[in-house]
């Protein structure tokens, strides 16, 4: 009997111990937010910064493989993507279909010897072919001060048209510290570009090389 009295007394004692220790519910909640506003949510995360890209533009279509002969004399390449951007309205300064081949390429040799730098044959089957592309302008007055500079080099032939082409620029993500200057002194070999920094864009149609006659 003494036995069993004393046994029952240990667990009385264990019970009443283990009430004053067990936190209630409040206790548990007031806890759980405590340790939420320390925390934060675990699920959480903070957005990463947005992407910085430097944008080179722009470009109509039929001058891009002399902007990406460019690049490539600097050194830039896989480091601007090209895109495209839709069409766009240019004054054309152009030499008008002539014969055939033959006769394009040698009106190219008088260019040449003229000190004409920038030409482009004409080739597919269209209405411009074996015309010879000198340059295209977004604004006219730009397009006759070129047509003025070829008259002073005895190129009586080339006109101005109007055409609407397909506009190109090049994007350099994520760029690094130098880029921009090296882009600065490019841009120098083309004065009507212009380069700006933006937020990276969605990844777009990547323009491919192009081809090397004019639409």
């Amino acid at each position: 009997m003494k036995a069993l009295f004393f046994l029952l007394l240990f667990i009385n004692l264990a019970f009443a111990l283990y009430i004053q220790l067990e936190p209630d519910e409040s206790s548990r909640a007031s806890l759980s937010a405590e340790l939420q506003t320390k925390t934060g949510p675990s699920s959480a995360a903070a957005p990463p910064p947005p992407s910085v890209c430097l944008e080179w533009e722009a470009f109509p279509q039929p001058d891009v493989a002399h902007v990406e002969a460019a690049i490539s004399r600097h050194n830039l390449e896989g480091k601007l993507k090209s895109r495209t951007m839709g069409m766009a309205p240019y004054y054309w300064v152009h030499i008008p279909p002539l014969m055939n081949k033959q006769h394009a390429e040698r009106k190219i040799g008088e260019l040449k010897r003229r000190d004409i730098t920038t030409y482009q044959i004409v080739e597919g089957d269209s209405k411009w072919n074996n015309a010879i592309s000198l340059g295209f302008f977004e604004k006219i007055e730009d397009a006759r001060a070129f047509l003025a500079t070829l008259r002073t080099k005895r190129v009586v032939s080339a006109i101005i048209g109007a055409r609407n082409v397909e506009q190109v620029k090049f994007v350099a993500e994520n760029s690094p510290p130098d880029l921009e200057g090296q882009l600065e002194k490019l841009k120098a070999e083309f004065p009507n570009s212009r380069i700006t920094r933006t937020t990276c864009e969605p990844r777009a149609e990547t323009h491919g090389k192009a081809n090397s006659a004019a639409q």
